[in-house]
């Protein structure tokens, strides 16, 4: 009868763990984002994250580039008025590292971006026809973060981050015969509304 006694609570502290660790791995594994700082560079960009496991997850992000307004808040311009703003592609990707919990706290990461400024440069031919360059300043930039999640409840939640790397940079201007090519560090920070799935 002891045997049997022991073998029993052997067996249901067999289950009674397993069922305690499947709920700790369960937590989120959709996360649908949207970060807020980088529109003041002219980025709007929504991001999806998908969780692999307890301690790996990858990111996505794909929309479009407008005007880098803090450059031309920072930087005087002498352009003419015939620079029209065009779209331009963006992207991200990157992996993402939790020491603790699945999806929580604290994060780190490694991160790849693109940006494609594009303007239109018109003016007018010698037979009289508008003529349209596109100059373009484009922008790949790797770079490690850490981060932080604040969850306001189980479905809403603040994605914080600082990012450090370094831009390549590939401009090209109708005076230019050729893109000019440069490369400088990189600070950014992340404020993400993030809902979980």
């Amino acid at each position: 009868m002891r045997i049997q006694l022991y073998l029993f609570l052997c067996v249901a502290s067999l289950f009674i763990g397993g069922s305690l660790h499947a709920q700790k791995a369960k937590g989120p594994k959709h996360l649908i984002k949207f970060d807020a700082a980088p529109i003041f560079v002219g980025e709007f960009m929504p991001y999806y994250e998908y969780i692999f496991n307890s301690k790996i997850s990858a990111e996505i992000g794909v929309g479009f580039v407008t005007e880098n307004y803090l450059m031309d808040f920072v930087q005087e311009t002498n352009y003419a008025q015939s620079r029209i703003q065009k779209k331009g592609p963006a992207f991200s990707l990157s992996a993402r590292y939790y020491p603790y919990r699945k999806g929580d706290l604290i994060y780190c990461s490694a991160a790849i971006k693109y940006r494609r400024y594009r303007e239109a440069y018109e003016q007018y031919s010698a037979d009289g026809n508008l003529e349209e360059d596109i100059e373009y300043n484009q922008r790949i930039i790797p770079r490690i973060g850490l981060g932080y999640h604040f969850y306001f409840d189980q479905h809403f939640l603040l994605d914080v981050s600082a990012n450090l790397g370094l831009a390549f940079e590939k401009e090209f201007q109708v005076v230019s015969s050729a893109a000019i090519s440069n490369y400088f560090l990189h600070f950014g920070l992340g404020f993400k509304l993030v809902y979980v799935l």
